[in-house]
């Protein structure tokens, strides 16, 4: 076995996996859960596990863990599931798991919270660690998708006329004090920000130079507490940076927003993206509450519903038809299935563009004539390969050459619409994901329908 294998192996006998646990969950047998080994266990596990478990549950779990270690998994769980545990915690019990985290981390809990329950626990952190509660009251007044309401502001600085080996040592000293430093910033009066030093050009630095005559003054990549989120990922994307500095309006640093929580910004919007395109709620999980679930799914259901009913209703105009040529309804569905999935295709990848700000809408007009063509060329290749097949089945040319011609126009009419309607709900200011499939699909079925049932009754009956 090599030695990767050996550390894999050792890794995984630490700690329960979310197997064991939820096995011994199913089993009811919670209570022989052994706290040594629970200790052993990474945050992560088991914060994906507590999320499946009612809140009785998971507050008689992490009764085995002290303060410090509950911070570490709830922060790693669902802000509103995180907010709820908390909400139910005792007051002191609260504050102090509050206290243990990061100011961003607390701040993201905190505003999931009830008014009274928000006030209660930052009064009691007020009490017992003040500048904790400052900090944290300081993030809320921000919106929540901006870069004020996720950024730290506790960040390692430095003075410009510190010599490198004072820095050095007053870094050592930060060690247990700050979570991860890849960049020190230096800062002037009123913490404006003057430059910034990367840890490998601190310890390489000539003996005897001071902090100013090694730091980086052309600094990129600052961020305004005000910006969204989703430019924040961006910019980090850019600049490849670990850590990017966030400043006030006057220049001095107000926190700094680090790489992984840009990740979950990245995988938060994906996720939100994903669920958004298909009309399910952008937060929603698998074990949410059923009510919640049902509450965010049926307004998009209700909208899939009145596209389908105005897809029968082009039907119903040509029932005649196709009692007359039944082969009409074998053929319907492969027409109006085509169209959609060259809809799907464009639309996802339409929205992603969107969201990457690759396109604008100013290239809504070339973006929409250059899908569409996509689709009248495919249509042209599957249209045919699909008119073959019917020509074998039915042994009539005149009809594979209608299918031939539906499915060219259906596929053209799925890439126009897969990318026209994300720019247009762009344009008044709606997601461009939310419900876009739905709408895509319900048009390209009626379309595929009214033309496919179209040319046949002109040229086949």
């Amino acid at each position: 076995m090599s030695n990767d294998d050996d550390i894999l192996e050792a890794q995984s006998e630490r700690g329960y996996t979310l197997y064991d646990l939820v096995v011994m969950s199913e089993a009811d047998e919670l209570d022989k859960i052994d706290t040594q080994t629970l200790l052993e266990t990474s945050p992560h596990t088991l914060s994906v596990f507590l999320e499946r478990l009612d809140v009785d549950t998971q507050r008689q779990i992490l009764r085995r863990l002290n303060p410090e270690q509950v911070s570490e998994v709830v922060s790693e769980m669902d802000s509103d599931m995180s907010a709820e545990l908390v909400s139910e915690m005792r007051e002191h019990r609260a504050v102090s798991v509050l206290n243990e985290m990061e100011p961003d981390d607390a701040a993201d809990i905190v505003r999931e919270l009830e008014q009274e329950d928000r006030d209660r626990l930052l009064k009691g952190m007020q009490r017992s660690q003040p500048e904790s509660a400052e900090n944290v009251r300081e993030l809320l007044e921000y919106p929540a998708d901006t870069a004020g309401a996720i950024m730290n502001p506790h960040v390692a600085t430095l003075g410009a006329d510190m010599t490198v080996d004072d820095a050095i040592s007053a870094v050592r000293k930060m060690r247990d004090e700050y979570e991860n430093i890849y960049y020190l910033y230096v800062v002037g009066v009123d913490d404006v920000l003057e430059g910034v030093v990367s840890m490998r050009g601190l310890l390489l630095a000539p003996k005897g130079a001071k902090v100013k005559d090694i730091m980086g003054v052309n600094l990129i990549g600052l961020l305004a507490p005000t910006m969204d989120k989703e430019v924040v990922a961006h910019i980090m994307a850019d600049t490849d940076y670990h850590t990017l500095p966030v400043v006030g309006k006057n220049g001095e640093l107000l926190g700094i927003i680090t790489h992984d929580d840009v990740i979950d910004i990245m995988r938060e919007e994906g996720t939100e993206d994903l669920q958004k395109l298909a009309g399910a709620g952008a937060d929603e999980g698998l074990f949410d509450p059923i009510k919640t679930s049902i509450r965010q799914r049926s307004p998009w259901l209700l909208v899939n519903l009145m596209t389908a009913f105005i897809a029968s209703g082009v039907v119903s105009v040509f029932d005649g038809y196709i009692a007359i040529l039944p082969i009409l309804a074998v053929f319907m569905p492969i027409i109006a299935g085509i169209g959609g999935n060259t809809g799907a295709q464009t639309l996802a990848v339409t929205v992603r563009s969107i969201a990457l700000g690759e396109v604008g809408m100013f290239d809504m007009r070339r973006v929409c004539m250059r899908e569409t063509l996509k689709g009248f060329l495919n249509g042209l290749f599957i249209g045919l390969l699909g008119g073959i097949l019917a020509a074998i089945t039915t042994f009539r040319i005149d009809f594979a050459a209608i299918v031939w011609v539906a499915m060219v126009i259906n596929m053209s009419l799925g890439g126009f619409m897969g990318s026209f309607i994300p720019f247009t709900l762009k344009r008044f200011d709606f997601d461009p994901a939310s419900g876009s499939s739905i709408f895509t699909t319900g048009m390209t079925d009626s379309g595929g329908f009214l033309i496919f049932l179209g040319l046949g009754s002109i040229f086949l009956m």
